[in-house]
C-alpha cells in the first residue's frame, strides 16, 4: 500500500480487542488490513491496522474509543444526518421547543401587582 502507515492498540482481553475490530470496520477500514497478535505470555492482544496516512489518525481514535463513548457518537452522527435530511422536521422541532420554554417560563401579571398593593 502506497504511503501506509500502521495504527496499533493493545487490549487486555480478546473481547475488547474484537470490539475494536468491530468499531474499525463500522468505520469503512477492510477487514483483511487489520490483524491481531495474541501476547506470548497469553496476557492480552495487539491490534494493528495497515492505513493511508490521512486515515490514521481516525483508526487510532476507533482503536482506543471506549465503547459507550464510540455507541454516543454514532448515535449523534445519525442524529445529525437525519437532521440535514429532514430540516422540516428539525425546523418544527425547534419552532415546538421555543413555544415550550416560552409557556414554561414564568410572567408576572400587572393585575398581580395591583392586588398586592391595596
Amino acid at each position: 500500500m502506497p504511503h501506509s502507515s500502521i495504527a496499533t492498540g493493545t487490549f487486555s482481553s480478546r473481547k475488547e480487542a474484537n470490539r475494536a475490530v468491530q468499531r474499525l470496520v463500522s468505520g469503512g477500514f477492510a477487514r483483511n488490513s487489520i490483524a491481531l497478535h495474541q501476547h506470548e505470555d497469553d496476557e492480552g492482544y495487539d491490534l494493528e491496522i495497515h492505513t493511508r496516512r490521512e486515515n490514521l489518525r481516525r483508526a487510532e481514535r476507533l482503536i482506543h474509543d471506549s465503547a459507550p463513548l464510540y455507541v454516543l457518537r454514532e448515535k449523534a452522527s445519525e442524529a445529525a444526518y437525519t437532521a440535514r435530511s429532514y430540516p422540516l422536521v428539525l425546523l418544527g422541532a425547534g419552532i415546538l421547543a421555543g413555544f415550550l420554554i416560552y409557556n414554561l417560563v414564568p410572567r408576572e401579571s400587572s393585575s398581580g401587582h395591583e392586588s398586592r398593593r391595596r
